[in-house]
């Protein structure tokens, strides 16, 4: 089974439509866009036909930088969340513990390798602690391409392309956090 960790912004949906999952998993982990990107999740999940599991694991507290509306990681971009893939990534395994060989997708782009848990090195350390319990396996699709090229790879469709969302800091697009900025100028250089 093949599982794509779904946050209904631009680089999760063009895996999902380049890789067509078994399933998309979008988790609410307390991430203050939670809502928004749940919205554009279940829409975008709809359009595709592709099935939606949504969960919920209220882990606020824990975290840092403006997705949980808390004080950035000293030397970190803003929106920098601590072991934020790890923990989706064990959440979702733990979600389909039950399915082997199960392979989980995440959205990770070249550009994600500025967070500790964006690189190529942590995905195939994930890779390793998750397949040391079981036949699970992680990949992602998008890992050496930039978020415009994984979109012009992926074939996705400028009208799915306009409902994602990427905000970092609330329930409706800001128009000025890092993620906002990398939707605003993939949807322009796309119309090109």
């Amino acid at each position: 089974m093949k599982v794509l960790l779904f946050s209904g912004g631009i680089d999760s949906t063009a895996v999902a439509w380049m890789e067509r999952p078994d399933a998309l998993l979008f988790i609410d982990y307390g991430q203050i866009a939670a809502a928004g990107e749940g919205r554009a999740a279940r829409a975008i999940a709809e359009s595709m036909a592709l099935p939606l599991t949504l969960r919920e694991a209220p882990l606020s507290g824990y975290g840092r930088g403006t997705m949980a509306g808390r004080d950035p990681v000293e030397g970190a971009t803003p929106e920098y969340w601590p072991f934020r893939n790890q923990m989706l990534l064990t959440l979702a395994a733990m979600t389909h513990a039950s399915t082997q060989p199960l392979e989980l997708l995440i959205g990770t782009v070249a550009g994600d390798a500025v967070q500790p848990d964006g690189g190529a090195d942590f995905i195939t350390a994930a890779n390793a602690i998750l397949a040391a319990q079981g036949r699970y396996s992680v990949r992602a699709p998008g890992i050496g391409m930039d978020t415009v090229t994984l979109v012009a790879h992926s074939g996705l469709p400028s009208e799915i392309l306009g409902w994602t969302f990427s905000c970092h800091t609330g329930e409706w697009a800001c128009g000025r956090c890092r993620g906002c900025g990398k939707h605003d100028e993939v949807k322009a250089l796309a119309k090109r």
